[in-house]
């Protein structure tokens, strides 16, 4: 389909209708002559005439002015799609497309989950493979617990498990490996600077940035994402801060104030990501609350990041102590979290979320 817009002395091309239309308005001033008169050609053929004689422009066929109406919102939602979209190496995020899927790489020796599976560059790379194999859009790779309770490590242990595996994923000769885009999980600024510059994509912080604001700055400089989460106090004490007055306007106001500062500091509004944090400050009611009010975070008009994977919180309704038997009730989490909005899952277990969330895709989207 082409559309042209022709009128004595002048003739223009466009691919796209409104294009065409919206030059052929600005030419309407310039008509002095009764006995010419502007026209838009599709493939040839007249669809669309104005001339001096006429109070409005006329739709030339039957069904022309419907059809062409249809193709001017289409073209909008399109526009306005690739106006907020990511292209992050290979990975195009058209957000509302579809949900994207993050991979979660614990390198730790503690983590809630899986804390000490994969602390070896081996098992490490083993686990990026199956992931990456699973379909996950995004690797979400850290360095330091924040499971409740959970004392921080020092930088240099931080740095030590996460730098080598993302420069290994780099470098590995398995093409989607080196292509898939990767999120560093930190609070830290020199962390996510060093992390960026060996060869990680984006920044997700469960502290939101406040733990230290510098964090932002870097983001910034790299021109990278950012993802904010909702978090009171620290791992080892948010658990004793979960006394709301209203808990989906708080986390809301939150997110909101962090965002305006990412914005501040340079971070591209269009590269944040809001994160209720799930588990984080919250008691199993709030987590619940979280998940059927999550369309309150639309008001940010931002990305929505859940993560519920394997939490305790599913494990007290379920009476399921040990992470691992947490599947199933992950798995409506996460299928609650998709209808209600959520545009990324962050999942631990990458081939049964993956068919979860293309069902939950086909039910909600």
């Amino acid at each position: 389909m082409a559309f042209k817009v022709v009128t004595p002395g002048y003739e223009e091309a466009f691919e796209r209708w409104t294009d065409a239309l919206e030059q052929a308005n600005a030419m309407k001033s310039s008509l002095k002559s009764w006995f010419k008169d502007i026209r838009i050609l599709e493939d040839g053929r007249p669809v669309w005439v104005f001339g001096r004689g006429r109070s409005h422009p006329e739709y030339l066929g039957p069904g022309t002015y419907d059809r062409l109406a249809r193709l001017f919102m289409i073209e909008g939602q399109v526009a306005a799609q690739a106006a907020t979209m990511w292209q992050i190496r290979d990975q195009k995020f058209i957000w509302g497309d579809r949900t994207y899927l993050m991979g979660v790489l614990n390198v730790t020796p503690d983590s809630f989950s899986d804390g000490g599976e994969f602390n070896t560059l081996e098992t490490a790379l083993a686990q990026a493979i199956a992931l990456v194999e699973a379909d996950m859009d995004i690797l979400d790779i850290g360095g330091q617990s924040s499971r409740p309770g959970s004392k921080p490590t020092t930088l240099a242990e931080e740095c030590d498990r996460v730098l080598p595996i993302i420069k290994a994923i780099r470098s590995h000769p398995h093409n989607q490996l080196q292509n898939i885009p990767i999120s560093v999980d930190t609070t830290r600024a020199e962390i996510a600077k060093a992390a960026l510059e060996a060869g990680a994509d984006i920044v997700n912080d469960i502290s939101g940035g406040t733990y230290e604001p510098d964090i932002l700055n870097v983001t910034a400089k790299a021109n990278a994402p950012i993802m904010l989460m909702h978090l009171r106090g620290t791992p080892e004490t948010m658990q004793q801060m979960t006394d709301y007055d209203d808990l989906m306007r708080e986390i809301v106001l939150f997110l909101a104030g962090q965002a305006d500062k990412a914005v501040e500091a340079g971070i591209d509004p269009k590269k944040i990501v809001v994160d209720p944090g799930i588990g984080f400050a919250k008691t199993v009611s709030q987590n619940l609350t979280i998940l059927k009010e999550l369309e309150a975070l639309k008001a940010l008009n931002c990305p929505i990041l859940v993560g519920t994977s394997r939490k305790s919180f599913i494990g007290k309704i379920l009476n399921q102590p040990n992470a691992k038997d947490r599947l199933w009730g992950t798995a409506a989490t996460v299928d609650c979290a998709i209808a209600h909005g959520a545009d990324i899952i962050r999942v631990h277990d990458g081939p049964e979320m993956r068919d979860v969330c293309r069902m939950a895709d086909r039910l909600w989207r």
